[in-house]
């Protein structure tokens, strides 16, 4: 394992572009580590009585300011002949800096004053997901800062010779295994997405010299961004991780006893962890919007409003051509960008007007189990069957062989398509010629009302709930844990589904909270329908995941199972939880 980890740079073209990822955020992650140091110093200041701690603090902010200024004194270090001497000089730069984060470890790491111990660690776990989320590209600029950084943190709890920190003498160097290990995993999916991307140039330039083999250059630029989907959600999957797990321990830290100082220090950690998980999405966000994507933001939503507010928009439209615009009331509350989902209807309800003549046109929603669907009916002309498909492509359109602009361009249905799929849904179709059609758009329902979304609020208290946890992974199990005996609840973690199952003899759940991904090739869905066999119980479960493929997520629903994505913010858990046992046979007795 640890060969393929070691430091080795790429060839030079693939460098170059790995360097360029990197110095889009490195400016940003300087001035974070300027400030996190800043702050820092000044609590082992006030509180610590440690004043050597405000020089450490400068040498932090002058060699950050030396590494943002010193790189941009260098116009070409992108290009393929300077990208090797760019790396090394930010590896080199990375490894005084982490350095410096060590050597604070090594100073200041007072096992005998908690406080500063919490401190200390949570800044330098902070800035070391951070490290991950915008360094990781290029692994060997990414080990520099680890491993200085992480190093003195364990020879510090191996020096004091105390029983008590012996999960601490193991715990340290398994996050910095966990660290190389999710390095080198997003390298593999950057380096491949950047091979993607410049097979994607060479396609475009096939395409110019060649145009007889148009239609097959096309098919398989098509393939290649597809393989780059795949590789987008294995790498949101793997950083999601731990950015899940240090949320929630965070949580289960501002519930323990703090003082005034201690809480706002707290409070600094988490908009730290919060601008981690903010780099992480810009750097997601960046590959998205390379393949023309845009990012959904969904929250739950009324659909009456914008049903109304549409109606207001377009009924004139529809009354001007001759046609009946009607709309059907609805108290559904959806779960999704409500941005999008106005978009995704102004296009179909848009199209409905303009190629209908005669009738009219209807919108409703019919609520389902988990679902609703959002319904654009027409009396128009209708699709033939063989162009269901066809529609959805870009410049496709029918009934316009005179490509008349005033029709539009054909782009309405696409855009269409590719926001559905941005939400993990999908649009489909039934239609008849010269009869008419109907669009519908399938959207989750919310746990809550939108005013209803808080932590813990009017949710119901969860003490004395039995929760089975199951999750691959020990730092989610342990945070997890922590999170639901903070709510009083009896949790017992489980690694694998096998080990579920063997809990089953001494402990019957009344909520399982599962991971998709476990060993073995199996899945949460499989777990959860193995537990439900054996207790002969429709236990409530809920799926935990950083997958964002909608193939897992109908599977999911299809199985009667609620869904949350990572990182999930306890408030929307505690939500989803009180939500799925309303009406249980637990919460009768709880009643």
């Amino acid at each position: 394992m640890w060969s393929s980890v070691l430091p080795h740079y790429d060839e030079p073209r693939l460098l170059a572009a790995q360097m360029e990822l990197i110095d889009q955020s490195f400016g940003i992650a300087m001035l974070g580590c300027s400030l996190a140091a800043i702050i820092l110093a000044v609590g082992l200041t006030v509180t610590g009585g440690h004043p050597g701690a405000m020089p450490w603090a400068a040498a932090m902010v002058v060699l950050c300011a030396i590494a943002h200024f010193g790189r941009l004194a260098v116009p070409d270090r992108l290009t393929e002949a300077r990208a090797g001497r760019y790396a090394r000089a930010m590896t080199v730069m990375l490894v005084l800096i982490g350095s410096l984060w060590g050597l604070v470890a090594w100073l200041y790491l007072d096992i005998r004053s908690p406080a500063v111990v919490i401190c200390v660690l949570s800044l330098i776990a902070g800035m070391s997901a951070a490290a991950l989320a915008i360094f990781s590209a290029c692994l060997p600029v990414a080990i520099g800062f680890f491993i200085p950084a992480i190093l003195p943190v364990w020879i510090v709890f191996l020096l004091t010779h105390d029983i008590a920190y012996l999960p601490m003498f193991f715990g340290t160097p398994l996050y910095l295994v966990v660290l190389l290990i999710f390095a080198r995993n997003y390298s593999r999916v950057a380096c491949h997405s950047i091979a993607l991307r410049f097979e994607n140039v060479e396609l475009i330039s096939q395409l110019r010299d060649q145009t007889a083999r148009a239609g097959q250059a096309l098919r398989e630029a098509e393939n290649a961004n597809r393989a780059k989907s795949v590789f987008l959600a294995s790498a949101s999957h793997d950083l999601r991780q731990p950015l899940h797990a240090l949320g929630l321990f965070l949580v289960s830290l501002g519930r323990t006893p703090l003082d005034a100082h201690q809480r706002q220090l707290l409070d600094h950690i988490e908009a730290s962890s919060g601008a981690a998980r903010e780099m992480l999405n810009t750097l997601l966000d960046f590959s998205k919007l390379e393949a023309g994507v845009i990012t959904a933001r969904p929250r739950p939503f009324r659909l009456q409003p914008m049903l109304h507010k549409l109606e207001n928009e377009f009924a004139p439209q529809a009354n001007a051509r001759g046609l009946v615009y009607r709309t059907r009331d609805t108290t559904a509350t959806l779960f999704g960008d409500p941005a999008l989902v106005e978009l995704i209807l102004r296009n179909l309800i848009a199209n409905a007007i303009r190629y209908t003549h005669t009738g009219g046109v209807l919108i409703a929603c019919r609520p389902r189990r988990f679902h609703a669907s959002i319904e654009v009916w027409d009396t128009g002309i209708g699709i033939p069957i063989a162009q269901h498909r066809e529609i959805f492509r870009e410049f496709h359109q029918l009934g316009n062989p005179e490509r008349d602009q005033r029709k539009g361009l054909g782009l309405g249905l696409a855009i269409v398509d590719g926001l559905a799929r941005t939400m993990q849904t999908r649009v489909t179709l039934d239609s008849i010629p010269e009869r008419g059609s109907v669009f519908r758009l399938q959207l989750p329902l919310a746990w809550a009302a939108p005013e209803e979304v808080t932590f813990p609020g009017s949710v119901i208290r969860l003490d004395g709930l039995r929760v089975l946890v199951i999750d691959d992974d020990p730092a989610i199990r342990q945070a997890m844990a922590e999170l639901l005996a903070a709510w009083d609840c009896d949790c017992r973690p489980a690694e694998s589904e096998d080990e579920a199952l063997g809990l089953l003899g001494t402990f019957t759940p009344d909520l399982i909270l599962a991971d998709y991904r476990l060993r073995g090739h199996r899945n949460g869905h499989e777990a959860i329908a193995a537990i439900r066999e054996r207790t002969s119980q429709a236990l409530p479960a809920i799926i935990i995941t950083g997958d964002t493929a909608a193939d897992q997520l109908r599977n999911v629903h299809a199985g009667g199972t609620a869904l949350l994505h990572k990182p999930v913010v306890p408030g929307e858990l505690h939500s989803a939880i009180g939500a799925l046992l309303r009406g249980s046979e637990w919460y009768r007795v709880q009643q």
